[in-house]
């Protein structure tokens, strides 16, 4: 009996020492209020968190450590070997640790570290993926107080590489059963393109015309069979680059000849889209303003068709670059960022620039002027040749020369539009006849030129007339009225009114006043005798 006591007294004590320094060390081990450890993400459990990630994209964690206690602590973070098709990083020196001060020290007692977790461009799909994020922690200066902590995270790649059980299957559907050689997935791929591409035969049949017939509904001219065959190509492109990617899935093809191929074809498909999309563009926008215009009421015509082809072309053109970017695997977040910035610089740097893109909007929009039409500006006359969105380019009234006028300049200008709703002009000629004559004779000579005048307007326009505007130190001023064909002949046309006015005035006996000098010769000058009053020496 005493035997046996001895021996369960000697293997107490052996037990109380080999561990009696772990239970030390669990007594001096930090305690779970000494810190607070939180990953900021929404809607995960506390302690696992779980992401699906798509080819070439990433999501983020922030880790953040705080120090509870009032004892200096010491953090580290040590990362657990993890999927190579991971690509996981943490920002700033994390590998060094951290050295945390007491809760509400002036010091740094809180730290915060971002983990980023990317799927590779190239991956095939996978389940249940972890990433082991382990934080070490103790007071600084002992080790033993050391806990630890892991963070785990699941991750999901959702590839756009995998085929999703569509080897060797017809239409990723129906296994390929036939006898050697046939069974192999090259046969199966190249049936189902040739299947889909029958398919897309079919639809441009029945679809392409009715889709066409609705379009053309919006033009003047009859475009149906343009839109026909744009939509035919289009449909035709759509579903030969879908069904080839889908031809790779059957076949087996890697994910690099997939990606390369998907790559190509997106821009392919882009291109090709924009190209017909771009044509019927015009060809409605075309349609629309024609039809506008023969409403003498609507305020829009063909004229506005150069602003729409410039506001397509930077839709268009920016769309396309984006798209393209995007199918390329480009981050458009920092493009457009630096382009926001770039604009920022171009707008203080190139106020004038932007003020005539501006105006040339306004004109485009507004227009107070098209070509053809004569402009009054600052006194001088002007014909409109083209209107761009920078500048105006005119003719001289002579059109002898081209000159170019900035666009700011030209709304900042107080324009007159000579020729703006009617080309007909009011011609007004200025007549002076003598204070005695017979001013209803005046106007009766007046009047039958001009209504005999071939340069004269006799239709619905106002008809000649003769006011009396003026008391002249020679004369009577008078004012002939009359309506001319156009702006650009009433040179000639005042020329012509005036000589046969002037004629008809000398054949009438009315006369034409001048300004004159009458000189009266004194007699005594003649006879050399002096004048009464006339002292001056001789």
């Amino acid at each position: 009996m005493k035997s046996r006591l001895i021996a369960f007294a000697l293997i107490a004590a052996m037990f109380v020492a080999l561990f009696s320094p772990m239970m030390l060390d669990d007594s001096d081990a930090l305690e779970n209020t000494d810190y607070k450890i939180d990953v900021r993400t929404s809607g995960q459990p506390a302690s696992e968190y779980e992401a699906t990630i798509a080819n070439g994209h990433s999501k983020s964690w922030v880790v953040s450590v705080m120090n509870n206690s009032d004892k200096e602590l010491e953090v580290t973070y040590t990362l657990a070997p993890y999927n190579s098709n991971l690509d996981v990083k943490m920002d700033g020196d994390w590998e060094l640790g951290h050295h945390l001060y007491p809760y509400g020290s002036s010091k740094q007692y809180l730290v915060e570290d971002k983990i980023t977790i990317s799927a590779d461009s190239l991956s095939e799909s996978y389940d249940g993926l972890k990433v082991v994020l382990t934080l070490t922690i103790w007071e600084s200066g002992d080790i033993a107080s050391a806990v630890s902590q892991d963070i785990t995270i699941t991750i999901n790649i959702a590839s756009i590489y995998d085929a999703a059980g569509e080897y060797n299957k017809f239409l990723g559907i129906f296994v390929n059963d036939l006898p050697e050689p046939f069974n192999d997935s090259v046969v199966p791929a190249i049936l189902t393109v040739l299947f889909w591409m029958v398919i897309s035969q079919i639809l441009c049949r029945l679809i392409a015309p009715r889709l066409a017939k609705i379009l053309d509904s919006h033009t003047t001219d009859d475009d149906a069979e343009k839109f026909k065959k744009a939509i035919t190509w289009l449909i035709t492109v759509l579903v030969l680059m879908v069904s080839f990617i889908q031809g790779l899935d059957i076949y087996g093809a890697s994910a690099e000849i997939k990606a390369s191929v998907i790559s190509f074809t997106s821009i392919i498909t882009i291109a090709i889209t924009l190209v017909i999309a771009w044509k019927v563009y015009l060809l409605i926008v075309e349609g629309i303003l024609a039809r506008l215009e023969d409403n003498e009421d609507s305020p829009f015509d063909l004229t506005l068709m150069p602003l729409m082809n410039m506001i397509g072309k930077i839709i268009f053109w920016v769309v396309g670059l984006a798209t393209i970017l995007g199918a390329l695997g480009v981050d458009l977040g920092g493009i457009l960022i630096s382009a926001g910035v770039v604009s920022l610089g171009i707008t203080m740097g190139a106020q004038n620039v932007l003020s005539q893109f501006f105006s040339g909007i306004v004109i485009l929009t507004t227009r107070p002027f098209k070509k053809g039409d004569f402009l009054k500006i600052n006194d001088k006359i002007y014909i409109v040749k083209k209107v761009k969105i920078m500048f105006t380019e005119f003719l001289g009234w002579d059109r002898d020369m081209v000159i170019t006028m900035p666009n700011n300049a030209v709304t900042s200008a107080t324009i007159i539009n000579l020729t703006k709703d009617d080309e007909a002009y009011r011609l007004y000629i200025y007549f002076t006849v003598a204070y005695k004559s017979d001013l209803k004779k005046v106007e009766e000579i007046m009047l039958n030129v001009a209504n005999s005048s071939p340069v004269v307007l006799h239709d619905y326009h106002a008809k000649p007339n003769v006011r009396l505007t003026n008391f002249l130190g020679s004369g009577l001023e008078l004012r002939l009225g009359v309506t001319v064909k156009d702006f650009d002949g009433n040179i000639t046309a005042a020329s012509s009114l005036r000589m046969a006015v002037y004629q008809s005035f000398l054949e009438n006996g009315i006369e034409v006043p001048y300004n004159r000098v009458e000189v009266d010769m004194l007699q005594d000058i003649f006879k050399g005798a002096r004048r009464p009053g006339d002292t001056v020496e001789d």
